[in-house]
């Protein structure tokens, strides 16, 4: 296959999926839902340890979030998998590979990163590399993602930059601003991003379709 005909079955399947972006936006609701409400516990659980003195490492708190991550993506599979059924196509789609490679890059430079800024205790620094790399993996989508979708990109990329540029005002005394160290500090960011906007996401998703 040339070239050529790579980009008309790229076509193909961009057009295929704007053609039911209702659905993945449906789709997406209980899945934000879901996936915010899971942020929120988990960043109440550092909150809580913080403040009730525990010891919390920087490795701790990278693998307890991804593995937070993969029990949202297994929701969301799910919900995927369930729907493939129930109009008897294939669960791994030219679609599904599409948003795959796309999503990618950030997806690998974001665990990356934020790997190495956890194991030097620099939790902060991590919590914004996830949100703006998460921002950009969704904006990466382009096409094939609901302009409701997209939204919550530029959200996550908006309130990243925006905590960043307060991170760098206030450094190391953020946390003091704030009455937590710096494991109290991040797990709020978690809660306002990942939680509250994923939530808010589908909500809106909801309001939205129950209007249509």
């Amino acid at each position: 296959m040339n070239d050529s005909e790579k980009a008309l079955d790229q076509l193909k399947v961009i057009r295929s999926m704007m053609e039911r972006a209702t659905v993945y936006r449906a789709l997406s609701a209980p899945a934000a839902i879901f996936g915010g409400t899971l942020a929120i516990v988990v960043g109440i659980y550092f909150y809580t340890q913080e403040k009730n003195g525990e010891f919390v490492s920087g490795t701790q708190y990278f693998w307890t979030w991804v593995v937070a991550l993969i029990i949202g993506d297994s929701f969301n599979g799910f919900l995927l998998l369930r729907r493939a059924k129930s109009e008897g196509k294939k669960f791994f789609s030219a679609g599904l590979k599409l948003t795959f490679l796309r999503t990618a890059p950030a997806v690998i430079a974001g665990g990356l990163i934020s790997y190495e800024a956890a194991k030097g205790l620099d939790v902060e620094l991590c919590t914004f590399v996830w949100v703006l790399c998460y921002g950009a993996a969704i904006l990466a989508m382009g096409e094939v993602a609901p302009r409701s979708l997209k939204r919550l990109g530029w959200a996550f990329i908006i309130s990243g930059t925006l905590l960043f540029l307060i991170w760098m005002k206030f450094k190391a005394a953020l946390s003091a601003v704030l009455g937590v160290d710096y494991i109290g500090s991040a797990s709020i960011m978690m809660i306002v991003t990942f939680g509250m906007l994923h939530i808010g996401h589908g909500i809106g998703v909801i309001i939205r379709k129950a209007k249509s």
